[in-house]
């Protein structure tokens, strides 16, 4: 057997693998979880001033309830860093809707860079993946 007729083989193999896993993440539904599209934010927000973060999501089983937003202060050194989580609940918004754009009120008090990470929650407690976006408070 030649080098490149194994190498096919095993290439061929490697691809019944990756599609057998494929396969079973379909079965767990992770296919369904819910999606960010898209992520605007400003680039620099006035401390103490309201902003918003808006994303653009779809939700193939139309369950979102919530929007978690965690806020990672930047600045400064890494060991004494905050951190804070929130979570908006969006029913009245977002639950019945396969896909829409939700608006995220976002404010800080300290200046420095922030880093907002958000997650779609749906009313089983599934997480989509996480969208990040970075945010300079200014004084």
């Amino acid at each position: 057997m030649s080098d490149a007729a194994g190498a096919r083989r095993w290439l061929a193999g490697l691809g019944l693998v990756l599609a057998a896993g494929a396969g079973a993440a379909a079965d767990q539904g992770l296919g369904d979880l819910p999606e960010i599209l898209d992520v605007r934010a400003p680039r620099q927000l006035p401390v103490g001033v309201q902003g918003e973060i808006r994303l653009v999501y779809r939700a193939r089983q139309a369950n979102v309830v919530a929007v978690v937003q965690a806020t990672e202060d930047l600045d400064g050194p890494a060991a004494p860093r905050s951190t804070r989580q929130r979570e908006f609940g969006v029913v009245a918004r977002a639950f019945g809707r396969e896909e829409g754009e939700l608006v995220v009120p976002v404010a800080f008090a300290t200046p420095g860079w922030k880093r907002v990470v958000l997650t779609l929650v749906t009313d089983e407690r599934d997480e989509s993946e996480p969208a990040i976006v970075e945010v300079e408070a200014t004084p």
